[in-house]
């Protein structure tokens, strides 16, 4: 079977491989380098339900039954959403922490300091992994404006649910010549052991290492922005340099953990012939009976019609383009005309907590934002009667609306969980049809 993909972020390279090792031809088509360089590029599986008077999850599995009836985990279930990330883990076995025998969250450092549960650690994360009486170094570099040292280490030693120890400290360290402002891909690329020149990237290691050593104290993890190489080695030969546990710590965007897990599967794909067509649109798409015959795709040149079996639709929602709002403040799917349902604004579940002042504009944010296609159990989308439109497309991710994961910490389970889901279902109504 010849199945197409359509986006490269989490949803679409994880179901392009997937739906390899089923066995299919698998071709992706991308505009670009799709969202995992926006996301913090820790596996969350669900970190809150908001609206309950304590909103912090500890076992995401067993919250599912607590999430709203038209959530897309209940369709998903938890043995697919289990089955997703665990495959997430052992698909980047270099990246994560070994596998959590207690399926409950763990609680990291965000980039502005709050205590932030998260399913899978990466494995430079690890060493940061909140407990109680921890004592904290939070490094902050001169030249890196998007790690506020100080006021991380001011709301973990606000924290509520920890009791810890953290102070701050900000370094003169420029990993780009004199430059007085460095991203944290300049940093990643110059501290990388791929790098080009590798004898200055480790001497600029060895230099890092050692402004550390000569500030951390006794018994102190230190944190340290994200931005300890592309290549996940960097850090393992990093930590080796330092006389203390060293952790990174999740930055906004671009993310460079979030750009090591795309590589990753990026680099998959291609060990696995899984082929990846970039700066392409797919436009709209030829069916026959309710299934879908073939794709027209725009490149440079011009404009191909693709044929395919399938198709595991990960382009996104709203934010991706995928969506698109009218003058009359319709929204409507582009590639194959599906209908987005919107929420009512009491319908979210997900408003109680906006200030009065703000909530007409929130509550319609909220709603644009929570727009997606209605699907059934198999992840095919339907109408607002529950009838099937397509036999052989799939729609994953945030395609799929009437969640928040923004504000849940949900968005890769979702991402992973409707593309397990949707390969097996592919894999099923083949078996069923042979």
């Amino acid at each position: 079977m010849k199945i197409a993909v359509i986006g490269a972020g989490l949803a679409g390279l994880s179901a392009a491989l997937m739906a390899h090792e089923k066995g299919y031809q698998v071709t992706v088509y991308t505009k670009g380098y799709g969202g995992l360089a926006l996301s913090a590029g820790t596996g969350d599986l669900l970190g809150y339900l908001p609206g309950r008077p304590d909103p912090v999850v500890g076992d995401p599995l067993q919250a599912v039954d607590d999430l709203p009836e038209n959530h897309p985990y209940r369709l998903i279930g938890t043995e697919h959403l289990r089955a997703g990330m665990e495959w997430y883990r052992q698909a980047l076995p270099d990246f994560w922490t070994p596998a959590n025998a207690t399926n409950t969250n763990t609680f990291l450092a965000s980039a502005l300091g709050s205590v932030r549960p998260t399913y899978l650690v990466p494995h430079t994360c690890a060493a940061g992994v909140l407990r109680d009486q921890m004592k904290l170094l939070v490094v902050g570099l001169k030249q890196f404006k998007d790690f506020p040292a100080t006021l991380i280490a001011d709301n973990l030693n606000r924290a509520e649910r920890f009791s810890l120890s953290a102070r701050a400290v900000t370094l003169d360290f420029s990993g780009r010549g004199r430059e007085a402002d460095v991203t944290a891909t300049d940093y990643a690329r110059n501290l990388d052991v791929a790098d080009l020149d590798p004898q200055r990237a480790a001497k600029l290691r060895q230099k890092f290492a050692t402004l550390l050593n000569d500030t951390v104290q006794s018994g102190e993890t230190i944190l340290i922005p994200a931005l300890l190489g592309l290549s996940p080695q960097t850090f393992s030969e990093f930590q080796a340099l330092v006389h203390a546990p060293v952790a990174e710590v999740p930055t906004v965007p671009p993310s460079i953990l979030g750009r090591r897990a795309y590589d990753i599967l990026v680099n998959s794909c291609r060990e696995a012939r899984v082929d990846i067509h970039t700066n392409c649109e797919v436009l709209s798409a030829a069916s026959l009976d309710g299934t879908v015959t073939a794709l027209r795709v725009a490149r440079a040149g011009g404009v191909d019609e693709v044929k395919v079996d399938a198709v595991l639709d990960a382009a996104g929602g709203i934010t991706s383009g995928n969506f698109e709002r009218d003058s009359h403040l319709n929204i409507q799917e582009k590639v194959f005309n599906l209908p987005v349902f919107t929420p009512a604004p009491d319908a979210t579940g997900y408003i109680n907590s906006i200030h009065p002042i703000d909530l007409e504009n929130r509550q319609e944010l909220e709603r644009v934002l929570m727009s997606g296609v209605g699907v059934d159990a198999t992840m095919r989308p339907v109408d607002a009667s529950g009838r099937r439109l397509y036999d052989n497309v799939y729609c994953l991710g945030e395609m799929l609306g009437t969640c928040a994961p923004w504000r849940e910490l949900s968005g890769e389970g979702l991402a992973l969980g409707s593309a397990w889901m949707a390969v097996q279902s592919l894999a099923s109504l083949e078996r069923s049809r042979s």
